[in-house]
């Protein structure tokens, strides 16, 4: 598990979750990385600061090491990793978690801050991971988990990885399905096709649970009509706190690089979203 830290106050919410959530899913190792913009730094070539990016390292490295020592409280082997990028430092984290095999890297959501800059935007789609977006002050709990669904091989991960947590944690479990209208011929919207579609949604979420010797019966659903008036990304987000889950999880089908996908519409949107709980977003990384 990858945590990108910043040197602000959201770190040391950020790597109590990560010790959370770490323990939640069996993590074995987790990696907590800063990145350092040469063009913040001094003139390289300045006599005044012969050793600095050195010293500057060593110096982040151990105030970082001491919050990990106060926050993570959790045996999980650790790693801090500060790195001096010359150019864009979300390519060389993006970089990173190709070459470390990252399997899920923790994004810091803070309130009211604009996030339509390209740095969040690149790391969030590019990323070769799973991604998690944690707020301020997430809860250490997840007595209350909601998976979106689609029904396609993402949501198959989705879900196992919420029966996962749930298994750890043995917390409740429930699945919101939004079946899109738009895809229907004229008219869609009426009272009998809407009616239809949701017997067919109802039929395919059965289906989908008999992959897991799972019924209707012991795994609850909301199904919801898109209507076009509100995009995906804030209908899951009403659901998630109208039951006042915990933690919410996302498999989609499509490349999270590219927001004219499902998945990456709705990665880029809870990206921008004030969402007051994780979310923890399953991308096809295959793509």
């Amino acid at each position: 598990m990858l945590v990108c830290l910043d040197l602000t106050d959201i770190d040391q919410h950020l790597i109590q979750y990560a010790s959370f959530i770490g323990e939640a899913l069996h993590v074995n190792r987790v990696i907590f990385l800063h990145a350092i913009q040469a063009y913040d730094l001094p003139d390289k070539k300045s006599k005044k600061y012969p050793d600095l990016e050195t010293s500057l390292s060593q110096t982040i490295r151990k105030e970082i090491n001491h919050v990990v020592s106060e926050r993570f409280q959790t045996d999980i082997r650790t790693e801090v990793v500060t790195k001096i990028e010359s150019e864009d430092a979300a390519d060389m984290i993006i970089e990173f978690t190709r070459n470390e095999q990252v399997d899920l890297t923790l994004i810091g959501q803070k309130f009211g801050e604009e996030r339509a800059g390209h740095y969040g935007q690149k790391i969030a789609t590019q990323a070769k991971s799973d991604l998690m977006f944690v707020p301020e002050s997430p809860e250490l709990s997840a007595e209350k988990i909601l998976c979106a669904l689609d029904f396609s091989s993402q949501s198959e991960r989705a879900f196992q990885r919420a029966l996962d947590i749930k298994q750890v944690t043995g917390a409740q479990m429930s699945c919101h399905y939004i079946y899109d209208t738009s895809k229907s011929y004229f008219p869609a919207t009426t009272l009998r096709s809407t009616s239809n579609m949701e017997k067919t949604a109802r039929k395919k979420f059965r289906r989908f649970l008999e992959k897991f010797d799972l019924t209707p019966e012991e795994v609850d659903c909301n199904f919801e009509i898109n209507d076009k008036i509100k995009g995906h990304a804030a209908r899951i987000n009403e659901e998630a706190e109208s039951q006042k889950a915990q933690l919410v999880i996302i498999g989609a089908r499509g490349q999270a690089a590219t927001v004219t996908s499902l998945l990456g519409n709705v990665t880029e949107n809870i990206r921008r979203m004030d969402m007051e709980m994780p979310v923890m977003i399953l991308k096809n990384t295959g793509q």
